[in-house]
């Protein structure tokens, strides 16, 4: 996509030090160096394993986490700049969807008051007023009306994640965080939720940044794909790019993970090795190279960080030899149970 992007990551970074022995700290890098945009109206898919620094990287997008380095420049407004007034006026335009709603929800509070409680605080809507606009919310999310009066545990768990998207939209954003929204639901309540979101961003002109671990979730929602691992982006692609000519060994792992309705198709298998355990707190070389099974990899790979590069057309890897098949020298025999 083109144009003056809404949303505009630089060299964002945040990491944590923990005490160690005998007065020595160890630093853990959950997310390091990312420059990041989205235009306006676009879906970005931000995948990769748990612990990639993924949920960090959409906090520090709405100034929900500090960043330790780097800035963040909402519609050309840097974020660290503003003073607490002008940040929650700007919060109307930026809201965020979390992955377990029940936890997102006050219990002790009925739907309806909690769908409302954003255009009170924000003072858009009081009483009846704000009761009324969140009746109309919960209507626009497929819910009936009436639901206004329950708890959220006398709701199903799609309802209740269909009750977060109605308060994030409560106070009409523009950029929505949307934080694994369908990863606790069961499947078919998943491809319902995945059908409301696409409608409400082509009918309100939204913009997302959906995080998630299953890219075949993804695929179905997203313009444009970036995969993290170890707190660093690793490719940035269009989705039918990545998709289809994937250019880091990380990318072709996580697509060979993607489940395949026919039995009968072949496909890759690819167990990596080990998992991300010391690439956040090591220094020096690429962060996957003690997992890569690039049949280029080498020396190099173990003392140069790669830089996140052009690899194609509006397509970047952070590899050495992003322009080289990325496919796996050692695939895994069939029926490794770590593919």
């Amino acid at each position: 996509m083109t144009g003056t992007p809404l949303v505009a990551a630089e060299g964002l970074t945040r990491t944590y030090a923990r005490p160690g022995w005998i007065g020595r700290r160890s630093v853990t890098r959950a997310v390091e160096g990312v420059d990041l945009t989205i235009a306006p109206r676009e879906t970005l898919g931000l995948v990769g394993e748990s612990g990639s620094g993924k949920t960090t990287l959409g906090r520090m997008l709405l100034h929900l986490l500090p960043p330790t380095a780097g800035r963040v420049h909402f519609d050309g407004v840097a974020l660290d700049a503003l003073d607490g007034a002008a940040l929650r006026t700007l919060r109307r335009r930026m809201q965020i969807v979390f992955q377990d709603p029940y936890g997102s929800l006050n219990p002790r509070m009925r739907v309806g008051a909690a769908v409302a409680e954003p255009l009170e605080v924000h003072r858009v809507a009081r009483g009846a007023d704000a009761r009324r606009r969140a009746d109309d919310l919960l209507a626009e999310v497929g819910l009936d009306p009436v639901m206004a009066a329950r708890f959220p545990h006398e709701l199903s768990g799609g309802q209740r994640q269909r009750v977060a998207i109605a308060r994030a939209l409560a106070l009409r954003p523009e950029f929505v965080v949307l934080d694994e929204p369908v990863a606790a639901l069961d499947v078919s309540v998943q491809a319902q939720v995945l059908r409301l979101l696409t409608e409400l961003r082509d009918t309100h002109g939204l913009t997302y940044l959906f995080i998630a671990h299953d890219l075949a979730v993804v695929r179905h929602l997203a313009h444009r794909v970036a995969v993290m691992y170890a707190g660093r982006l690793v490719e940035v692609a269009e989705t039918a790019a990545l998709y289809g000519d994937a250019r880091h060994p990380y990318t072709h792992a996580l697509l060979a993970a993607v489940p395949v309705p026919d039995p009968a198709r072949p496909r890759p298998r690819v167990a990596l090795r080990g998992d991300m355990g010391t690439a956040q707190t090591a220094t020096g070389g690429c962060p996957f190279r003690a997992r890569c099974l690039h049949p280029a990899r080498d020396e190099r790979c173990t003392t140069e960080v790669p830089a996140l590069r052009s690899v194609g057309d509006a397509h970047l890897a952070a590899c050495h030899y992003g322009d080289v098949s990325s496919q796996p020298s050692q695939p895994s025999p069939p029926g490794d149970p770590g593919s």
